[in-house]
Parts: structure tokens; C-alpha cells; sequence
């Protein structure tokens, strides 16, 4: 029965083996590398002369930036950046404003959407080096039938 249970419990929930951790770790390079694409989109979205003089912003720009903020926070939120889900979150009412009612165009908004693609930059590092932080190495688990065998040698060798 002692068997039974040790076999179950490799397939439970929260379970890390090394294998694991290195699928993982595959799949965290490619959330994370489409969420900086995400924001390079964002980037290159802002560094248009539109976002620097408010009066010549587009609804097509807007439009864009929305668009590249809810495939970062997308991005984001599969890879389990929750800060950085939250601050889109935030963003995304500033940006729904905008493309409801272009009167409130101003300058410091358009600051904001650009101030944010840097915020966001750190956000995504910080995050990638809390998780190198919080990765520790996984202990080497015997099998009891491991230590039958230790047992059997042991008792031989006497």
C-alpha cells in the first residue's frame, strides 16, 4: 500500500519533479518572450509623433495601443505576472476613456501610455527574477523499493 501511495503522489497537484521544472521552464521562455513581444508592439505604437502631440492622435493609434494592452495583459496573465495583469488592468480604463471620447485627449494621458511600456519593461523583469529566486533544487526521492534494495545489500554484505 506504502507503494501505491508514493506512485499517486507524483502525479498530484503542486508536485514538482525536475522534469517538471524544466517543462516549466520552456514554457515560461515562451510566455515571457510573448509578452515582451506584446510590449515591443506597445513601444513601437508609442513612439509615433502622435502620442508626443495629443491633437494629432488617431483613433487607429488608440485602437492599436488597446489591442497591443489586452495581448500583454493576455500574455501576462498566462504567464502569472499579477502585477503586471493588475497595472494593464488599470491602464485599460485610461485607454477605454480615450477611444469613447476623444475630447479628453491631453497630453499627460498620452504620457501615461508611453510612461507605461517602461513601467511595464520592469515589471516583467522583476518578476523573472523573483521566479529564478523562488526555484530551489528538488530534492532526490528514494521509492521504498529503492530502499529494499539498499536493505537487501546491506544485509547481504553482513
Amino acid at each position: 500500500m506504502r507503494n501505491m501511495q508514493y506512485l499517486t503522489s507524483k502525479h498530484r497537484i503542486g508536485v514538482t519533479t525536475p522534469a517538471r521544472l524544466e517543462q516549466w521552464a520552456d514554457i515560461s521562455e515562451d510566455l515571457v518572450a510573448a509578452a515582451v513581444d506584446a510590449l515591443n508592439e506597445m513601444g513601437n505604437i508609442t513612439a509615433h509623433q502622435c502620442f508626443t502631440h495629443p491633437e494629432t492622435l488617431t483613433e487607429d493609434r488608440i485602437t492599436a495601443y488597446a489591442l497591443a494592452l489586452m495581448r500583454l495583459r493576455e500574455c501576462a496573465s498566462t504567464a502569472g505576472f499579477d502585477r503586471l495583469v493588475n497595472a494593464c488592468d488599470a491602464l485599460a480604463v485610461t485607454v477605454s476613456r480615450l477611444i469613447e471620447d476623444r475630447s479628453c485627449i491631453c497630453r499627460e494621458k498620452c504620457e501615461a501610455l508611453t510612461r507605461f511600456v517602461g513601467h511595464a519593461k520592469t515589471m516583467i523583469q522583476m518578476s523573472i527574477e523573483r521566479a529564478k529566486r523562488r526555484t530551489l533544487p528538488v530534492p532526490e526521492i528514494h521509492t521504498p523499493s529503492d530502499r529494499v534494495n539498499v536493505e537487501r545489500n546491506v544485509h547481504a554484505s553482513i
